[in-house]
């Protein structure tokens, strides 16, 4: 759907690739589009106006001992034995949360996050 809205609003024809048009329209690819709004919610959680019930699902990651990732802003990723598990906010959320750069992480208000956000998501769907 995504694809076929990009050619009618660049006017490209139907058997043009797709990738360029994107680039073109800095649109996220789907997958990038669900790790962006994963990751809005998850700093909503952690900035106090998240839903509460997902904000009790994160915890920050505190290790035994002096580390460098004390300060890295990292959460805990609850084991799973399933894949399907994986799905699961409380297990998804830290993911991608982790998976971003310190900078996106340590963003101080929801619009700098926002913009560090999708562009770090806009530069990893380029390099797949």
């Amino acid at each position: 759907m995504q694809n076929k809205a990009a050619k009618l609003v660049t006017r490209a024809k139907a058997r043009d690739h797709v990738q360029p048009i994107l680039r073109e329209l800095h649109w996220l690819i789907v997958k990038e589009r669900i790790c962006f709004n994963i990751a809005i919610t998850v700093f909503k959680c952690l900035n106090g106006v998240g839903p509460q019930y997902l904000s009790e699902l994160l915890n920050s990651y505190v290790p035994n001992r002096s580390l460098r990732s004390m300060n890295e802003n990292l959460l805990v990723i609850p084991t799973t034995n399933l894949k399907l598990g994986e799905r699961a906010f409380s297990v998804g959320g830290p993911m991608i949360w982790n998976s971003l750069e310190s900078h996106v992480r340590k963003s101080p208000t929801m619009a700098a996050f926002k913009k560090s956000l999708k562009t770090e998501l806009f530069k990893r769907s380029l390099n797949h």
